[in-house]
């Protein structure tokens, strides 16, 4: 079993291995790929830090990340997304889920799917 590690923020224990599980660190994956300023579309790893997304957004394309969490400084949008973590933004903006068009997910088998999407509304 492959168990992904995001920064030892969680407190239900999910980056604790148990038995024969391998933990995979996603720290490195930490690149924001693509910001499109007229839509408001960040696409980054999901190893970014929350903090230094939310001030990379403001300082370069004067943004506004959608979340804010206590722990900003140390969880990664990727297990933020995995957790659907709230925080001060949850009602003015919704949930990160509300928030997020797509992801890029490798399987463990080597798959890659790409289900990013760029439109707001797709039915």
């Amino acid at each position: 079993k492959l168990n992904s590690l995001f920064y030892y923020t969680g407190l239900v224990g999910g980056s604790v291995p148990v038995h024969d599980e391998v933990i995979l660190s996603v720290e490195k994956l930490n690149e924001i790929y693509a910001f499109d300023e007229v839509n408001g579309i960040l696409s980054c790893g999901s190893g970014c830090i929350l903090q230094n997304l939310q001030e990379k957004v403001a300082a370069e394309w004067d943004h506004l990340v959608p979340i804010d969490l206590g722990s900003k400084g140390s969880c990664m949008i990727g297990g933020t997304v995995s957790t659907n973590a709230g925080g001060q933004y949850y009602f003015r903006f919704g949930s990160i889920h509300a928030n997020l068009l797509g992801l890029e997910v490798v399987l463990p088998n080597g798959t890659i799917l790409d289900l990013m999407n760029l439109n707001r509304k797709d039915n």
